[in-house]
């Protein structure tokens, strides 16, 4: 993945293989004492289906980077004080073990580092048009946990 030009936001949605350590060392700044890093991996089951074996993620791939930023930009606003901010999702199909998103934040301060990842990591779930098909030993099927998607800060 390529990384941004300038500013202090990296979001990306793509098909190739998250590089977590890329995120951990880019987020940092001189003046962050603190950063977060969350990683979502793809796990061995979901709710009610055991044997889980891979994940397929889709998306609408329009709206997902601008939805990213705009998320970015509310945890800005709500943490004024924060260095860097990754955002990225992956799409395509996942084994077991591999990373499917990554959230990390640097900030002055871990309160508003792990505050501000959490919130990222939460309202993106609600927020940003991605789904997911799981594949299991006894079939395959959408992911149980879908929901309407909101508007960031709704």
């Amino acid at each position: 993945m390529e990384q941004p030009g300038n500013g202090d936001d990296w979001v990306a949605l793509t098909a190739e293989a998250l590089p977590v350590a890329a995120a951990h060392d880019w987020v940092g700044r001189p003046w962050c004492g603190a950063e977060v890093v969350f990683t979502g991996t793809v796990r061995d089951h979901a709710d009610g289906r055991s044997g889980v074996t891979s994940l397929d993620y889709e998306a609408y791939t329009e709206e997902v980077e601008p939805r990213l930023a705009r998320l970015a930009a509310a945890a800005r606003s709500q943490w004024p004080g924060l260095g860097r901010i990754v955002l990225w999702h992956r799409t395509g199909q996942m084994a077991v073990g591999e990373a499917s998103v990554v959230v990390a934040v640097s900030a002055p301060h871990r309160g508003e580092a792990f505050d501000a990842a959490r919130w990222a990591i939460d309202t993106l779930k609600e927020s940003i048009p991605i789904w997911k098909h799981e594949t299991w030993q006894d079939g395959a099927g959408w992911g149980t946990g879908a929901r309407h998607i909101t508007e960031v800060g709704s």
